[in-house]
């Protein structure tokens, strides 16, 4: 029960570095090219935020299993 718990902390973590690093890299992308360029762009990021909120929902799931996981040892 105490490695769940500390994947989900570890997890929580790196979900966290994880989004301020894509957010530093995209920041440092250059703008101002062609519309084909910023296009890609714009779908890169839309794409990566939204594996990002993905994790979140990975992470919720994963924290009410260690919580049934408790409920069945504290019960069962």
């Amino acid at each position: 029960m105490q490695e769940l718990i500390a994947t989900l902390v570890v997890s929580g973590i790196l979900l966290i570095v994880g989004t301020v690093v894509f957010a530093k890299v995209k920041a440092a992308m250059p703008t101002g090219g062609s519309a084909d360029s910023n296009a890609t762009i714009d779908n890169i990021e839309s794409t990566a935020y939204d594996s990002f909120e993905l994790a979140t929902v990975a992470l919720i799931v994963l924290a009410a299993a260690v919580i049934i996981g408790i409920l069945i040892r504290a019960f069962g």
